[in-house]
């Protein structure tokens, strides 16, 4: 088969690495060189890291607890990871790597596509026109290609980091492998912000919130945490997706261009790359008219539990002030809990209530305070049972 990638984002390159010797894999991307832009944390469990095959090498830190909390004064519920430790992804690095791991027929760099059909022709600026027997849209949080070809409408937010120095939090967090993350409507009234110490007194430190005001929070964080910038990104982070389809045709999609994400973590790159593992098992068993059986599988146990977690995420994103109030009371005493996958957020919420029994009465008063926005709870249970 002859495929067309478009975008060269982790999820489009592990999909040329997984295909390497069974297709023709040709790459289009808008820039002009690999790792832009640069715009996540870059935060994945260890074990799963391993398991897809993703090279030590681009490791940048590891941690093994984490404080959820309301601020550095206050000592939250701290996690420690006793199987699996979190790891800080060099994102340029990850895709480098998997540049190199895959067989590139046709590379195609600053070239932004402008056009597909659904028989597969793709057309870009410059003249670039081609035509494959499945085009893989990649695009990210974009959703122009995937919105206008496929229906899909990504929710999203957006976000803003900086990885800087600050000897104010050298000071306060003086550990290396512990990330701390704050529910606080100080620094973001609609999502968490985080610290996530790099090393040698640098740290990356993220806030997000609405687009129209997250530039003003990002500026108050950095001056709290007296932050002095060395590079500053970031872009939307994608919570979950109302989707047609995730294929037809000649036509799929990978990553966070299908809304099947893990907004909690972060997990985006680890959620796109098993999208990826998923077309490219469809790929090698069917070959030709693989599109709409990857569509009808990533709909199955995948995406709903995805779902379960865009929905987590909605639920978060309405209630920053209470889990706020919620922290405040638990942090009247030390807590800690052993966890063994950073990535399992539910297992890690059902061991904080049975090693901990009183925090549960503490915290089940605000239940009826809980603002569900649009969330449908029956499409919860139905995705976990």
């Amino acid at each position: 088969m002859k495929i067309g990638l478009i975008g060269a984002g982790p999820s489009n390159l592990f999909l040329a690495w997984l295909l390497r010797s069974e297709a023709d894999v040709h790459l289009i991307e808008e820039d002009s060189k690999l790792g832009l832009p640069l715009h996540c944390t870059g935060l994945v469990s260890e074990k799963m890291a391993i398991t897809l095959g993703i090279s030590r090498r681009v490791f940048d830190n590891y941690y093994d607890k984490l404080t959820v909390t309301t601020d550095l004064h206050s000592t939250g519920v701290l996690l420690r990871f006793t199987n699996s430790r979190v790891t800080m992804l060099n994102r340029p690095g990850l895709e480098e790597y998997l540049h190199g791991e895959a067989s590139l027929r046709m590379e195609h760099m600053g070239v932004r596509v402008i056009d597909v059909s659904s028989r597969g022709v793709v057309k870009g600026n410059g003249g670039f026109e081609d035509s494959f027997d499945l085009v893989v849209i990649g695009e990210g949080a974009r959703n122009v290609l995937s919105r206008r070809l496929l229906g899909t409408r990504l929710i999203t937010v957006s976000g803003i980091q900086v990885d800087g120095y600050s000897p104010y939090l050298r000071n306060m967090v003086n550990d290396d492998h512990h990330i701390i993350v704050f529910f606080n409507g100080k620094y973001s009234s609609r999502f968490f912000t985080w610290i996530v110490p790099k090393g040698n007194g640098e740290f990356r430190v993220g806030v997000v919130d609405d687009t129209s005001i997250v530039g003003l929070r990002f500026r108050k964080v950095i001056n709290q945490f007296n932050v002095t910038p060395r590079r500053v990104f970031g872009g939307k982070i994608v919570l979950g997706s109302s989707n047609v389809n995730y294929g037809y045709g000649r036509i799929a999609t990978v990553g966070d261009s299908t809304g099947v994400t893990k907004a909690l973590t972060g997990g985006g790159i680890v959620t796109g790359m098993l999208t990826s593992l998923i077309l490219a098992r469809i790929i090698h068993e069917s070959g030709y008219g693989a599109a709409e059986r990857y569509s009808s599988m990533l709909s199955g146990t995948l995406g709903k539990l995805a779902k379960v977690y865009s929905t987590l995420s909605s639920i978060l994103y309405n209630n920053v002030e209470l889990i706020e109030r919620a922290l405040r009371e638990i942090s009247e005493s030390h807590v800690e809990v052993k966890v063994p996958d950073y990535d399992n957020h539910i297992d890690a919420l059902i061991r904080l209530l049975i090693t901990n029994p009183k925090i549960g009465l503490k915290v089940i008063k605000y239940t009826p305070l809980i603002n569900m926005g649009n969330v449908n709870l029956r499409n919860v249970v139905n995705a976990l049972f």
